[in-house]
């Protein structure tokens, strides 16, 4: 009797998570009136079960699987609100983001504990056929950690990386990669999961809107045809490759098809056309759609900021919005001052772009065209779009991806017979062709001169180039980035 009671005080004030049917009687008394209560609840249980540090055991997994299925669905829940209340309550919003950012991070930290214990904890025997679901559950939750840091701008932490590639690494050596499994009555695998970390990865979301950024996953997460990472790389079906013993994601091929044992290869075409397929089907002819902007960042391989990059320091002159591009572009003699321009300092160069430090923060958008130089009275630009901005120790970090080294300004219009009806001349922007974009050059025309295969004109000094319009690259706020392909030119002379 002594025992029992001894036994029961125990229980009284030791963890409530200690059995199944302990945190089955903790998850019943869930403040049921507030999705908000309960699940600050749950995440302070997540919490103290992470901090109890007891080895991994079959009974723990059950807890932790209790406690995962009872809190999905008020995450999903929290999610939406978090959404929704992007265009106001700011307070509300940042808490909502970090309730979300807290419960992934917790239950990634858990199966991540729960898979070393499988492995090397006394109750590895009875964890280690779990295998599958345990490595299944802490890449998903991990990618999803690394999803919530896009949300605020932030790039994940090489560590980050490091720790998907090495749980993936372990499926694959032990033979579990595609071993279906059920998350929150979903059928998946690691090979899965992992992907559409590398994808998110891929489509380099910083900058993104947060219902962008939710739609950019969801439409990886609902595409059911996704391409697996492969060992062995096929010339005419892989497009990117990622390297498991870096602290990166994956990258577009270029001519380097060297098999190698910690190299997996991804045919990604297939999703690119369908990413493309969506802006066509649904958006209006000439609108720009955000899936059409995931496909030529994963078309051109991501944003890889660990490239070789040259510290530069020094201050630039920028020209930021289009307006002031157009003036900065003009030639001196055409202009008598030169436009707003503002003092911006250099903080890094690579052969792909530039990072700059500003003294405050701006509203610097994804995809913002700025042009740069070093010395106004030279007319010589750099073309470059905005791809990320965060804070860093005090400082404003801005990234910007170089799309044109000689960016001109032209005139263009549309022949009266042409398509489009009867547009005056306006300005647009050639982006003569770069390492970056090896299909050909580029055109910056306003929206309203865009129509897929339109004839259009174009003036460029004493020459006079007749084009037709090809297929939106990007767009940037009100300008399209197009294709083109010349079908003849002449001098303008001769054309009058």
């Amino acid at each position: 009797m002594l025992s029992t009671i001894a036994r029961r005080r125990k229980a009284a004030g030791g963890s409530p998570f200690s059995t199944v049917k302990a945190t089955e009687k903790w998850l019943e008394a869930l403040p049921a009136d507030s999705d908000y209560d309960a699940h600050h609840v749950l995440v302070e249980g997540l919490e103290r079960f992470n901090a109890e540090n007891e080895a991994a055991s079959l009974s723990r997994m059950k807890s932790l699987m209790k406690m995962e299925e009872a809190g999905l669905p008020l995450q999903l829940r929290i999610v939406e609100q978090y959404v929704r209340n992007q265009a106001s309550f700011r307070l509300a919003r940042q808490a909502l983001w970090r309730e979300s950012w807290v419960f992934w991070s917790l239950l990634a930290e858990a199966w991540l504990g729960m898979l070393k214990g499988a492995y090397r904890g006394p109750a590895s025997a009875e964890i280690k056929p779990f295998a599958a679901e345990i490595a299944a559950r802490a890449l998903r939750y991990a990618g999803l950690v690394m999803r919530w840091d896009y949300h605020q701008a932030r790039d994940p932490a090489g560590s980050a990386w490091r720790r998907v590639h090495k749980i993936y690494r372990l499926a694959e050596r032990d033979g579990f990669a595609t071993q279906t499994v059920q998350i929150n009555a979903r059928s998946t695998h690691c090979a899965r999961e992992y992907t559409l970390v590398v994808l998110m990865g891929l489509a380099h979301p910083l900058g993104y809107r947060t219902q962008e950024i939710e739609t950019i996953a969801q439409i990886f997460e609902g595409y059911e045809p996704l391409s697996l990472p492969a060992a062995v790389p096929q010339r005419e079906v892989h497009t990117h490759v990622v390297d498991l013993s870096l602290s990166e994601g994956a990258c577009v091929l270029d001519d380097d098809w060297v098999q190698g044992r910690r190299l997996r290869y991804l045919a990604l075409r297939p999703l690119i056309d369908y990413l493309k397929s969506l802006d066509r089907s649904s958006a209006a002819e000439g609108d720009n759609g955000l899936t059409q902007q995931v496909a030529s960042l994963i078309e051109r391989g991501g944003i890889r900021r660990n490239r070789q990059r040259t510290h530069r320091f020094g201050r630039v002159w920028v020209a930021a919005g289009m307006d002031n591009i157009l003036a900065a572009l003009a030639h001196p003699d055409a202009a008598r001052s030169y436009p707003a321009l503002e003092p911006w300092m250099l903080r890094d160069e690579s052969t792909e772009g530039m990072g700059f430090a500003l003294p405050a923060a701006s509203t610097l958008p994804h995809g913002r065209l700025v042009a740069v130089t070093w010395d106004p009275s030279e007319n010589i630009w750099q073309l470059l779009a905005i791809r990320w901005n965060r804070e860093e120790d005090g400082q404003h970090l801005v990234g910007a991806q170089r799309l044109s080294r000689h960016p001109k300004r032209v005139e263009i219009y549309f022949e009266p017979d042409g398509q489009g009806g009867a547009q005056d001349k306006t300005w647009a922007v050639f982006i003569p062709m770069t390492h970056l974009d090896q299909g050909g050059s580029n055109l910056l025309i306003p929206k309203t001169h865009y129509r897929l295969g339109a004839p259009l004109m174009l003036r460029d000094g004493d020459m006079l180039y007749r084009l037709r319009l090809g297929e939106v690259q990007e767009s940037h706020e009100g300008w399209l980035r197009v294709r083109m392909d010349v079908m003849g030119r002449e001098q303008f002379a001769v054309a009058a």
